[in-house]
């Protein structure tokens, strides 16, 4: 005695004979195969999408840390500049950070206050040597940076022959002006 069981998939036409086994195989591998070429096409145009989307933000990111870099190491010599002067060349020192400064801070840097550190530089023969510790950025956009340094200032005069070292702490705000980084203000803290 043989027994049949059910089929797992229904069959839509008279199978006694096969001939409805084969007609309908072969409209499920081609459909088959069409679904499989469709997946394959979908997935590649999914990678290639994914692949330019992490590439442009890898080239984004490349590009910020350049400028990041390029803002880092200007804040640092700019640093140099604000804290290094020597009585024999005041204004060349003066000059030096106003030519790296906007109209607005070089006005400010070269106001009477100025003129009156000027002539208590060069009446105490007063010498500094700025030297950055450290440096690192606490705000970037694209036309400003906020730069915090460490920075020690190496003094003398004639009321301190021995040199004295001065440890700052200093906030640079930079500014992008017709794409030229310059010092907008600084501040010791």
């Amino acid at each position: 005695m043989t027994i049949r069981r059910p089929s797992p998939v229904p069959r839509t036409q008279d199978t006694a004979s096969g001939v409805g086994d084969t007609a309908s195989g072969v409209g499920d591998t081609t459909r088959r195969g069409r679904g499989v070429v469709l997946a394959l096409v979908l997935a590649v145009v999914v990678s290639l999408g994914a692949a330019g989307t992490f590439g442009v933000l890898w080239w984004s990111e490349r590009g910020q840390d350049a400028q990041r870099g390029e803002v880092l190491a200007l804040a640092e010599r700019l640093a140099v500049d604000v804290t290094t002067y020597d009585y024999r060349k005041i204004e060349e020192n003066f000059d030096r950070v106003v030519a790296q400064s906007t109209d607005k801070w070089a006005e400010v840097y070269r106001d009477e206050r100025s003129e009156q550190l000027a002539k208590v530089i060069v009446e105490g023969k007063a010498t500094s040597e700025g030297t950055v510790r450290d440096a690192g950025i606490a705000e970037l956009s694209e036309d400003r940076a906020v730069i915090v340094a460490f920075v020690d200032q190496t003094i003398t005069n004639v009321h301190t022959p021995q040199p004295r070292i001065d440890r700052n702490r200093m906030r640079l705000v930079l500014r992008k002006i017709d794409g030229e980084w310059l010092l907008d203000r600084y501040d010791l803290a």
